[in-house]
């Protein structure tokens, strides 16, 4: 039983951070689509 518990505890954990950093990607990608072709050094 603990086995089981401790394998959909990690199979939970993994998806929610596939989730965060997707979603992270996306709104990066949506918002910012300068910063990926080019960075420039001066931010202002």
């Amino acid at each position: 039983m603990f086995t089981g518990m401790r394998g959909a505890f990690f199979l939970f954990v993994s998806l929610v951070f596939f989730l965060m950093i997707v979603s992270l990607l996306g709104l990066g990608a949506v918002m910012r689509p300068v910063r990926w072709s080019e960075r420039p050094r001066h931010a202002g």
